[in-house]
């Protein structure tokens, strides 16, 4: 194992290089991704599965319905002359914005604009709802920009961006010959800079507490100076007394972005919904509209048709197709082996809590009954939601109409929940997919099956190696319960205080000290946003805290060495310039290069497993350092 590691550095300098260096300096980014390695490498890894998977399910008769209907989808898009069927009912469609003028255009026609997913001035969505999550709320927030963050729009980059992002929209448009070209670019870009003002940043929008700010109906009727009622009444069935609303900035300056200005958003609209469908007619069109993302990402080729097709699918089928992938490739042996070292972790959250000096007993009570009833799902759900039931779509339609009537139950069916329960028991990802997560509004953690494997986890690997694999990450979701957005919510899912006002003043403090320790880092001649990724970097401490404690209880003497050299090649990642930069700018997570060194820092494990001495770049003082849980 020693010849894999990187001798032109030390260990006690650079765990994370010593450990990658070598692959590192022989790995070749595909050129349509924007980087490999890590996370990425077990993607690909699934994907190149799956398609061997989809190209035999292609070749026979599927008894499975909602199997057929992924499929079926899969080899629409990889029929040229199909596709092209749907340039007309696309051109028909965006037809629509030609008409609106005004306010009241706007208003007469909003709902065919929703039902028909056309892009509006605002987005509007039902979710959890953040104060009662055993119900659903309305929430309206603000549309995306062309550049990914409102800060991007004062960095030295940004015109080269939007130079790129016209150019591309020039060569669409031209391409499926619409009038008016220049006109409609420009007041596209137009709207998008007054936009821009009146959004939240990335940093903003990580306080997902913040974000939820309950108005009554008529109050955002009134800052948006629209009347909804007849909207909310074909989507509803009834007007909800109170909408929840993302950005309140945005509401108060929206009546000033659209005064006399619904033809802007019109042209607007027109040339998101074009950039966003025109992939699904042809390959000419999709390779078109993949250069600004291009850009964005530093990739050179636009994605492969038949990993296009897959990933098209599994914007739809996802949880059909990750139940498929789970049964097949994911065995019993290893779901029990991982729940039960879930369950391991939890209980060391439970003892470190315990013992915490920091915290009155009422808080430490409080914090462990959300662990006390956190579920745990792994692998994958034993059935489809309701939601994958209805996906069906008229085979001899071109795949511009299918992905139009997908798209339409979607939204129905999300719209529906609005007036029912919540059902807790849904996954939020689904058994293919490479990550991990923590549900705060159900409070509950998600290890889909397709990252329970190498490095992350084996049954083939060494104890010290699962846990500084897949067990950092299980307590990376669990400490999730506890970093600066999720210690707000209480066992429910609800936005609750249920801390002594001492204890989280405290935690605050500690909250701060991680900012600290992070913030201005550099990566590439880039900074780190500490306050952007405070809450992951909170979850990785905690992570490798109740991981380091978890592993203790089950190995006497266990081999450190071994645990944090898996810890730093988990984050292994090799990524292009550009999308370092763009990672910086919106990602809430750090970069893998500190993820894997600064964390161990804090830990005197590391300083013990490999002699750390003062004098190593590794070192940090010991009033530097930070464990919060």
């Amino acid at each position: 194992m020693e010849n894999e590691f990187n001798d032109k550095v030390r260990i006690q300098d650079d765990l994370y290089n010593y450990v990658n260096g070598k692959w590192i300096e022989k790995a070749i980014i595909p050129d349509d991704l924007p980087a490999t390695g890590g996370f990425i490498d077990l993607d690909i890894d699934v994907e190149k599965t799956m398609l061997k998977e989809f190209d035999e399910l292609s070749k026979i008769k599927i008894d499975d319905k909602l199997l057929n209907y992924a499929i079926t989808l899969y080899k629409k898009v990889l029929n040229e002359e199909d596709r092209k069927k749907g340039l007309t009912p696309l051109l028909d469609g965006v037809a629509i914005f030609d008409k609106i003028k005004t306010k009241e255009d706007f208003l007469n026609d909003i709902f065919n604009l929703w039902h028909s997913s056309q892009p509006l001035p605002f987005t509007s969505f039902v979710s959890e709802d953040m104060m009662e999550a055993t119900k659903y709320a309305l929430y309206i927030n603000a549309p995306s920009l062309i550049l990914p963050d409102k800060t991007m729009y004062s960095s030295p980059n940004a015109e080269v961006l939007l130079n790129i992002y016209k150019q591309m929209v020039k060569a669409i448009l031209t391409t499926l010959k619409i009038e008016n070209s220049d006109e409609l670019l420009f007041k596209t870009i137009s709207f998008d800079a007054k936009l821009s003002k009146i959004v939240k940043s990335s940093e903003e929008m990580a306080d997902y507490i913040k974000c939820y700010n309950p108005y009554p109906y008529k109050k955002v009727c009134e800052m948006l100076d629209l009347n909804l009622d007849n909207f909310m009444i074909k989507r509803f069935g009834k007007i909800p007394e109170t909408i929840v609303v993302y950005d309140p900035k945005f509401l108060e300056n929206f009546k000033n972005l659209t005064e006399n200005n619904f033809e802007e958003y019109a042209a607007w609209a027109k040339v998101k919904s074009i950039v966003g469908d025109v992939q699904l007619i042809s390959e000419e069109l999709r390779t078109l509209s993949s250069q600004y993302s291009n850009a964005l990402r530093g990739t050179s080729e636009v994605t492969a048709l038949n990993k296009y097709a897959y990933r098209l699918v599994n914007s739809f089928y996802d949880e059909v197709v990750g139940i498929y992938y789970g049964k097949k490739y994911f065995g019993e042996d290893a779901k029990k082996d991982v729940i039960d070292l879930v369950k391991n972790l939890i209980q060391t959250y439970k003892e470190r809590l315990s013992s915490n000096n920091r915290l009155s007993k009422d808080t430490i009570k409080k914090a462990i009954l959300k662990l006390d009833t956190m579920k745990i799902k792994i692998g994958y759900p034993d059935k489809v939601s309701d939601l994958y039931k209805k996906l069906e779509f008229n085979e001899r339609d071109s795949l511009f109409e299918i992905v139009s009537t997908l798209t339409k139950i979607k939204n129905e069916y999300n719209s529906s929940l609005l007036f029912k329960p919540v059902d807790k028991s849904l996954w939020v990802m689904s058994g293919n997919t490479v990550n991990a997560c923590y549900n705060p509004s159900s409070n509950d953690i998600t290890f889909p099956a397709a990252i329970l494997r190498k490095p992350f986890y084996s049954l083939s690997q060494s104890v010290e190696e699962n846990y500084g694999g897949i067990g950092c990450v299980i307590g990376h979701e669990i400490s999730h319960a506890f970093d600066n957005n999720g210690a707000q919510m209480d066992e429910n899912g609800n936005i609750n205080n249920w801390w002594k006002k001492e204890d989280y003043d405290n935690f605050k403090k500690k909250t701060e000290l991680m900012i600290e320790e992070f913030d201005g880092l550099l990566l590439n001649g880039e900074k780190i946003n500490g306050k952007l990724t405070v809450s992951e970097n909170i979850a990785d401490n905690g992570g490798v805290t109740s991981s380091i404690e978890s592993l203790k209880r089950v190995k006497k003497n266990p081999d450190f060495k071994k645990f944090f050299i898996n810890y730093a090649r988990i984050w292994c990642m090799k990524q292009r310039e550009e999308y370092t930069k763009l990672l910086l700018t919106i990602d809430v997570h750090g970069p893998a290069y500190y993820r894997a060194n600064m964390q161990v820092r804090n830990f005197k494990e590391f300083y013990e497993a490999f002699d750390i001495k003062e004098s190593d770049k590794m070192y940090l003082e010991p009033s530097k350092r930070v464990i919060i849980w």
